[in-house]
């Protein structure tokens, strides 16, 4: 697991938006952190892809109902990241605990950008994307190793 803070509590492109339409799901990695990006019928979202049921990888299911379904017991999840239904028991409340881990997520400039900690800013300005005269050319990914503080 990354641990640098620097890197943490900052924004970072996991994907392009357009390749999340409604009711999709998507695995993403970052910093060494498996995300799952979904999008209901009206926002995207980022979580950890763990359903802390069972462990299961939220990515591998699906989205009903504007809710991210789990593909392994079949638990579902409000956009708050709140079990709100076991359909093995329709009638019983789900436990408080049953709560998936939430990140920050946003668009800007045709990306999904997701942060893992606590922001102090926003994306950074990029004024040439609203400009005609650049042409905007989509590339990558691309996997290098790469660390951005010093090492001890």
């Amino acid at each position: 697991m990354i641990d640098d803070s620097v890197l943490v509590h900052d924004w970072h492109p996991v994907a392009r938006s357009s390749e999340i339409g409604s009711g999709e799901v998507r695995q993403a990695r970052l910093l060494e952190h498996d995300v799952v990006l979904w999008r209901d019928s009206a926002h995207l979202h980022a979580w950890q892809d763990l359903c802390p049921h069972r462990g299961a990888k939220l990515s591998g299911g699906k989205v009903q109902r504007d809710r991210l379904v789990c593909p392994y017991h079949g638990w579902q999840y409000d956009t708050s990241g709140g079990c709100v239904c076991i359909p093995a028991h329709p009638g019983q409340p789900p436990p408080a605990r049953a709560k998936a881990t939430v990140y920050r997520v946003t668009e800007k400039y045709g990306l999904a950008w997701v942060s893992l900690g606590d922001l102090a800013h926003e994306i950074a300005p990029f004024p040439e994307w609203e400009n005609p005269s650049f042409r905007k050319v989509a590339a990558g990914p691309y996997r290098f190793r790469a660390h951005g503080s010093p090492r001890d």
